[in-house]
């Protein structure tokens, strides 16, 4: 059983990053001729309306993790007709709220202006926004349709086949959004391009299920039973409000820079925001596939041998964590500034605190993972309303009252990050899912945390003579790379996270060859 559930992990992050690797480069490339043909203005307008609906995706409140949680058991115990009954409860609920996000987003068409800071920053060119927002719309809630079936072949550890079906998607959409770029500077082509692809990729991947899953068709009619509907509901209603608070850093933030500061500010920062997300969903896909191999572990192993794993994932988690934070920090003004021009870089104290910001939401992925496995969800859930508190408050005074601009935003999300999720979420994890005290990741984050600001000041400080041409940023690349591992391998050298580390690595190339 453990070798299967090595193996999966494997399989599935390998096929993960392979996907993301290749999806990476399209993007970059798509990014590079939208603003070339395009420019801030319509990034910014990308920017804005992505994070509205982002705020009205709140109505999905969790139930996917919810639903791969409850699905954990019946798959691992072969129970093919709760499963069925788990999906069947699944496709209505999402068929709602497909529905409800299309009809909401539709109340708020008159009142778009209201979001932009400075009209006059639009260009003359510009199709009318309600056009333009309402395939943004169109794109959000048709997904819900036909997405649900991609949570039963994650569950069921097969994420490798939902990562091959996103990739052959990726390249077509990439390709087509180009190619209408070039040729005809069309933005409203590019959005209903990425329309098609949406639908189409949630289309085969539901098709793929039921290949795997023939029973879900013989078993469509079955019905959920009451008592699991109620803790299916306990879950939701706890996940939703840790949705809430992703809901007002990823969404409500970024809407407030637009109103505020100004959608060309809006547009920049989008590009940072690509930057990190590219390396989150990179670090996302190599960690969280190992998810459904968390869920069945835990469901079969003592708390005791649950921590010991914890830790060292843990210690992978923070060895990306860091290593990503030393090249974002280093070298994306430096990337940014050689591939879409000086004009698009930010000060060196707001790209610290975007990337540093970045390393604090990489540090819970642990935490997140065994939230998820274990189903802690309602002893987490007033975290995220706390949050949400603490954030949106600063914001407003940081914006309104000290007038600091962008990174006003920036430092209420830190501050709101350090104040609870930070120590809430391993507390919870430890408290509720292993039965031991604390203390000991908290130790275990503030010694990640030195060596990540020793392995910083020694890569600013050797980068320094270098210029900012490509050869330059070939040395600094180079510099980001290097350093952090050797203080990482010398400060771990014998350890049994290093260890298992390797162990992976090795695992990984043995498969390939």
């Amino acid at each position: 059983m453990t070798t299967n559930r090595t193996r999966s992990s494997i399989k599935n992050s390998a096929a993960a990053l392979m996907g993301q690797l290749i999806t990476i480069i399209l993007n970059f490339a798509v990014r590079t001729i939208f603003i070339k043909t395009l420019g801030a203005a319509y990034l910014g307008i990308n920017g804005l309306f992505t994070n509205i609906l982002s705020v009205l995706s709140f109505a999905e409140i969790g139930f996917g993790t919810a639903i791969i949680y409850a699905m954990y058991m019946p798959l691992a115990e072969k129970d093919v007709i709760q499963v069925s009954k788990l999906m069947n409860y699944f496709a209505k609920v999402y068929e709602i709220i497909g529905t409800v996000i299309f009809i909401t987003g539709l109340f708020l068409i008159p009142f778009l202006h209201f979001f932009i800071n400075d009209l006059s920053e639009l260009p003359k060119e510009l199709p009318s926004l309600w056009i333009i927002y309402l395939l943004y719309l169109f794109n959000t809630s048709i997904s819900y349709f036909f997405n649900y079936k991609r949570s039963l072949i994650i569950a069921s550890q097969n994420g490798h086949i939902d990562s091959l079906n996103q990739l052959y998607f990726n390249i077509i959409k990439g390709t087509l959004q180009i190619a209408v770029l070039f040729l005809f500077h069309d933005f409203l082509s590019f959005l209903i391009i990425q329309i098609l692809c949406t639908f189409l990729g949630n289309y085969f991947i539901s098709k793929k299920a039921d290949k795997l899953f023939p029973y879900l068709i013989y078993y469509k009619h079955k019905k959920i039973e009451k008592k699991d509907k109620i803790a299916l509901r306990r879950n939701v209603f706890a996940m939703s409000f840790s949705k809430l608070g992703s809901v007002v850093i990823t969404g409500v933030d970024d809407l407030l820079i637009s109103k505020f500061v100004g959608i060309v500010a809006m547009g920049i920062y989008s590009n940072y925001l690509l930057l990190t997300n590219t390396i989150r969903i990179v670090f996302m896909q190599m960690l969280l596939p190992i998810t459904a191999s968390v869920g069945n572990y835990v469901a079969e192993k003592s708390d005791d041998e649950s921590h010991t794993f914890f830790k060292k994932l843990f210690f992978i988690n923070a060895y990306f964590a860091i290593c990503c934070f030393i090249a974002l920090s280093t070298l994306v003004n430096p990337f940014i500034h050689l591939i879409w021009g000086k004009e698009y870089v930010f000060s060196a104290l707001i790209t610290f605190l975007i990337t540093f910001n970045f390393y604090l939401d990489r540090m819970r992925t642990t935490s997140q993972i065994f939230i998820d496995a274990k189903g802690l969800f309602w002893p987490i859930k007033w975290k995220s309303l706390f949050e949400a508190v603490i954030n949106l408050s600063l914001s407003f005074y940081f914006l309104l009252v000290l007038k600091w601009g962008i990174e006003s935003i920036i430092i209420a999300t830190i501050i709101s990050n350090l104040t609870t999720n930070i120590w809430w979420e391993p507390y919870v994890v430890f408290r509720y899912g292993f039965q031991k005290k604390v203390l000991s990741y908290y130790i275990m984050l503030v010694k990640y945390t030195v060596i990540l600001a020793v392995s910083y000041v020694t890569v600013k400080y050797l980068q320094e003579p270098l210029s900012d041409n490509f050869l330059g940023f070939f040395g600094k690349a180079v510099i980001a790379f290097v350093i952090p591992n050797i203080i990482i391998l010398l400060v771990y050298f014998k350890t049994d996270e290093l260890k298992y580390f390797i162990a992976l690595i090795q695992n990984i190339i043995n498969k390939k060859l």
